[in-house]
This record gives C-alpha cells, structure tokens and sequence, in this order.
C-alpha cells in the first residue's frame, strides 16, 4: 500500500491541474511507489486529458452537474486513493518539495486521530480580506479513521461555502483531534479564484446551523452522482 495520496479537485481549470503534475514531476529522485495524486474534475464544460509524467495519477470526472460539488469531489477522492495518508488540497495550492519529501518521511509516525494543518505562504483569505498562515482545505488525516468519522457532509453540495467549516467540528465530534504539524511553510497560495460563480452563503450557513445544532452527526449518502475515470 502505497504511504500518501495527494488528493485535489477543479473545474474548468485543466491548466492549473496540468501545472500541478508538471511541478511534482519536477521533484528529482523521488520513491514515485511510494504516493500517488488522485486529481478530481468536477463536471467542467469539457472533457481534457492531463500529462501525467510518468507519476503515479488517478484522474477522475464527475458527470453530474452539481454547483458547489467540492464535498462530493473530496469525498471521491478519499475512497478510491490507495494511500494509506491523505493530503487535501485545493487546486491553487502548491505543494513544495520540501513538504513532499517531509510527509513521506514522517507520516508513518503520526497519530491517527489528528487532522494536521500545514502552514501556507502568502494566502490572504477572500472572506475577510486577512493574511493567514493556515488554509482551511489544506489538511493531512489518516485514511482509514476519516473514511470512519464520515468524511465531506455532501448535503452542503448545491450552494456556496461551510462544507470546510462544518468537517473540522463533526471531526472532533467524533474523536479526532486538530493540530498544525510542523514549523515550516509546505504550500504556497497561487491566488487563483474561479470566476462568475454564485457565492451566497446564507443556505449553507443555516444548514451548518441546523446540523450544529443537530449533534454533528456523521454524514450518509455519500457520492451522490455518476463519476469515471479518464485515462490516456
């Protein structure tokens, strides 16, 4: 089995994931047995293959057209990665070398019910206009204990936000713990915003709410739409 999955998502943005396979496999003399990148396209407009550089890539395509399907994305990605550790992240963050060469060597050694948090250069959050050291997406669990605590609540899919807000609470709802691993900088923020989107938060925020309110329970139903995988 296979130490690490990176585990990311887009939509209509195959320039960004092919720059993301083309830096990794800028990484010289890396154990390319070891992890493995599972890329999701989230139903874009069309159709497009990526350059995988001989790495090991699992390309997946959401056929459903759901708004604001990150939970679903996420979700696919965590139960076929191989990976006995996964690193979320979203499409404009970017993985350092350093941060590679880290996690393979240390993930062997962590605690299974922790979510680690990463620190992250140069990411202001849009929200509230704020520079903050931590991305709220960008986190490493242990994969089999999140596929247990239920993983992305895909009732958020549909409208904009809460999703990345509600995981962590249901997470410790359910027995894990939140910490920030390391001192060192493992991303950094590319400042890339997808465009002429609806962002209305107020559904989300009240079902958010109304979950809070409701116990965290753990979330059911999971992959709520047809999916394949693209190859070569």
């Amino acid at each position: 089995m296979k130490k690490l999955s990176l585990v990311t998502h887009y939509y209509n943005t195959h320039d960004k994931a092919q720059h993301l396979l083309d830096h990794l496999a800028s990484f010289p003399d890396l154990d390319t047995s070891q992890w493995e990148i599972v890329v999701v396209d989230d139903c874009s407009q069309t159709e497009q293959t990526l350059n995988k550089h001989g790495l090991n890539v699992r390309h997946m395509r959401v056929i459903d057209d759901i708004p604001w399907n990150q939970a679903g994305a996420r979700n696919l990605g965590a139960l076929i990665a191989e990976g006995t550790w996964g690193l979320f992240f979203d499409i404009d963050q970017e993985l350092s070398e350093f941060g590679l060469r880290y996690l393979l060597g240390h993930v062997e050694n962590l605690q299974h019910n922790a979510m680690f948090y990463m620190k992250v250069e140069d990411f202001v959050d849009s929200t509230i206009n704020e520079k903050l050291t931590i991305h709220p997406n960008t986190f490493l669990v242990h994969m089999p204990t999140f596929r247990d605590k239920g993983m992305y609540d895909e009732d958020f899919a549909g409208n904009y936000g809460y999703e990345d807000l509600y995981l962590p609470y249901q997470w410790e709802r359910h027995g894990g713990v939140r910490l920030i691993l390391g001192e060192e900088s493992f991303f950094t923020d590319k400042k890339f915003r997808t465009p002429n989107l609806e962002r209305n938060l107020e559904p989300n925020k009240l079902k958010s709410t109304q979950k809070l309110m409701g116990g965290l329970k753990k979330p059911k139903n999971m992959i709520r739409f047809e999916w394949t995988e693209i190859s070569l």
